[in-house]
């Protein structure tokens, strides 16, 4: 129809060819609405809940000669809107062109078609149709007209697409749950003896200095990349605490201001009255310093990026439809760049995914980032912003509660006193790494390779001030369980857990304790090996 943007869900409705005009209802030509409420046929159409229309492909375009009320209700046109026109006006930028041309051929060979159609109501919103499309042949065997009955399936949709993204995480998530273990255990030994050799090298020896250098950015990428993987899946183990996230951001802008360069102008427009939630700091920074490099990649390394709280309570927001009705704290962060495509929004946080160029990056990014929001019972999306360039936001539910306060100031960890700490590792290789470093560092430590193996020296020697386990262990033990009897039957000893493995059970049980994810770095560890044991009220 001459003036329409958009194609029905019906498309329904273009015959290739017109046939001869057929006698029609009651043998008269001139086939009108008001006739056709009187037909029995219609009058039930006319009361049924489900939508149903009729077009008259002897008419120019194929016209709606006939709509219920079910059907107006569910397309938001009224039935004089809907009358006189072909069906494609419910159609829309993402109609699938495929599903269209499949009801176009059925029309043109007056055959029956059934398909599953994205429609679009008269607010602009859109909805799953399932269509169902048949002709109606009069006694003489001529075509009458077509008549189509449609069912908004857009929950079950989601349902599906619900469905299909959990077995997905399941996948991913076995795959890298299964292989971090090992691998961060090798990333471990590696990244471990780079450090032992940067601390003992020659300052002046600069190719042994490159070596080691490009040795450790090596397995820290490595390490990142695994991380990512594990965000994604949803398999990380998260330590949330109550906090405000306008606190966290301003904490957090000296190392987003130099990561993202000195051409980039970071803005902040920070709600005054944001709520509270609970939130892993570790991974909220690493999400924003993954969509604020995005942005700077965006603009060139030259532009404006912006940083924004607020407070959002849904449903009303329409972009954000895979969230529950609830209190969100929002985070967005908006650049002046180009913007992003809408034809593949959604592919923008798919693991491996990228539209940069090849060596640019490993499109995990903003995957790991939708994996932390899912995880955290918020969601991550993208749009493009009302002043041009894209806007990415973080949904975080809303939690109450007073926020913990920070020290005062930072305190330099020392190394150790000669404190004994008894080391329990089953990798030979990550073990030596181990009781090397900790022997550099000034403690005095026994190594064992099981649980049991930890007990037995414990039941000799019981003079230790620190246990530092790895939580995945053969024998039946597994560090967790160790840690907890260790607290139970020793409980002057500290302890600290390690672990490349993740594991919701595992990560659950260790949530007591402190803990050092796999591969750590060499200070890392004395930073973390002295705040267990320099913690106020430790165990003496």
């Amino acid at each position: 129809m001459p003036g329409l943007a958009r194609m029905s869900e019906t498309e329904i409705i273009v015959p290739a060819e017109k046939p001869d005009r057929p006698a029609s209802h009651g043998g008269r030509n001139d086939f009108s609405p008001a006739e056709a409420g009187s037909d029995i046929f219609f009058a039930a159409v006319k009361t049924t809940r489900m939508p149903m229309v009729v077009t008259d492909p002897h008419r120019d375009d194929n016209p709606i000669i006939f709509c219920n009320e079910a059907f107006s209700f569910m397309s938001g046109y009224s039935q004089d809107e809907i009358l006189g026109r072909n069906c494609r006006f419910l159609q829309g930028p993402e109609t699938d062109r495929a599903a269209v041309a499949e009801v176009r051929a059925a029309i043109a060979k007056r055959e029956e078609v059934a398909v599953e159609i994205l429609n679009y109501r008269k607010n602009g919103s859109t909805f799953w149709n399932a269509l169902f499309v048949s002709p109606v042949f009069g006694e003489d065997g001529n075509l009458k007209y077509f008549f189509a009955s449609q069912l908004d399936i857009s929950r079950r949709r989601e349902a599906e697409e619900a469905l299909h993204e959990a077995q997905r995480m399941e996948a991913v998530g076995k795959l890298t749950g299964g292989i971090a273990h090992d691998f961060n255990n090798l990333l471990q030994v590696i990244q471990g003896y780079a450090d032992i050799l940067d601390a003992r090298i020659d300052p002046d020896d600069r190719s042994a200095r490159r070596a080691v250098d490009a040795i450790s950015t090596s397995a820290t990428r490595a390490a990142t990349l695994t991380q990512q993987l594990l965000a994604f899946a949803r398999k990380q183990e998260l330590r949330d605490r109550l906090m405000n996230l306008n606190q966290l951001i301003g904490d957090f802008r000296t190392i987003l201001e130099r990561s993202i360069g000195s051409g980039i102008t970071l803005r902040r427009d920070l709600a005054n009255d944001l709520w509270n939630c609970r939130v892993d700091p570790v991974q909220a920074e690493m999400a924003l310093l993954n969509i604020t490099a995005n942005a700077r990649d965006a603009t060139g390394g030259a532009g404006t990026v912006t940083i924004a709280t607020r407070n959002a309570v849904l449903p009303e927001d329409a972009s954000v439809a895979k969230l529950e009705p609830g209190e969100y704290v929002v985070v967005s962060i908006c650049d002046d760049g180009p913007g992003v495509d809408l034809t593949i929004a959604d592919k923008l946080f798919e693991p491996f995914y990228t539209t940069k160029e090849m060596g640019k990056g490993a499109g995990l990014g903003l995957a790991m980032v939708y994996g932390f929001m899912r995880q955290s019972g918020g969601l991550a999306t993208v749009r493009n912003g009302a002043g041009g360039g894209a806007e990415f936001s973080l949904y975080f539910p809303r939690a109450s509660g007073a926020v913990e306060r920070k020290p005062a100031g930072p305190v330099a960890p020392r190394t150790g006193g000669a404190e004994g700490v008894l080391m329990v590792e089953d990798q030979i290789e990550v073990g030596e790494l181990g009781r090397t470093i900790l022997e550099d560092l000034g403690y005095e430590v026994v190594l064992v390779n099981s649980a049991r193996g930890a007990l037995d020296t414990l039941a000799n020697d019981s003079d230790f001030k620190l246990l530092f386990t790895d939580i995945l262990m053969p024998g039946g033990m597994n560090g967790v369980a160790l840690a907890q009897s260790v607290r139970r039957d020793y409980p002057h000893t500290a302890v600290l857990l390690t672990t490349g493995f993740a594991d919701e059970a595992i990560d659950e049980g260790s949530r007591s304790f402190e803990l050092i994810r796999k591969p750590y770095r060499r200070n890392e560890l004395n930073e973390r090996l002295r705040q267990v044991l320099d913690k106020p009220g430790a165990r003496t």
